[in-house]
C-alpha cells in the first residue's frame, strides 16, 4: 500500500441561467497538498464567489459544480513520486441549494 499526495484541483461551478463557467484550478487546496497514507482521510472548507440572483418562484438551485481532485502516488520514502501522470479523481456534479425561508 502506497501513499497518495493530492496534487492539484480543477473545478467547473456554472451559474443558473448563465451560460458561463467559472474555472477554479490550481495546485492543491487551500494552499495545502496532503499526502495520506492508506485510510486516511482529509476534509477542508472552501469557499467560491457566485454571481446569483434568487429565482425561488422557478428553483431553489443557484449553481451546480463538477470537477476532479489530482494525486501522485509516493514511492516508499513517501516523498518521491512513483510517476509524473497523476491519478484523477472526478467530482461528480452537484448543486448549490437555497435553504427555504
Amino acid at each position: 500500500d502506497q501513499s497518495i499526495q493530492l496534487v492539484s484541483r480543477r473545478f467547473e461551478i456554472q451559474t443558473v441561467g448563465s451560460a458561463n463557467k467559472d474555472v477554479v484550478q490550481g495546485p492543491g487546496v487551500t494552499g495545502r497538498q496532503p499526502v495520506l497514507k492508506p485510510g486516511e482521510s482529509f476534509e477542508y472548507t472552501s469557499t467560491a464567489p457566485l454571481s446569483v440572483r434568487p429565482m425561488m418562484d422557478k428553483t431553489q438551485v443557484v449553481a451546480r459544480m463538477s470537477g476532479e481532485y489530482n494525486f501522485v502516488q509516493l514511492s516508499d520514502d513517501g516523498v518521491t513520486p512513483m510517476t509524473s501522470t497523476p491519478l484523477k479523481a472526478e467530482l461528480g456534479a452537484f448543486h448549490f441549494i437555497l435553504p427555504e425561508e
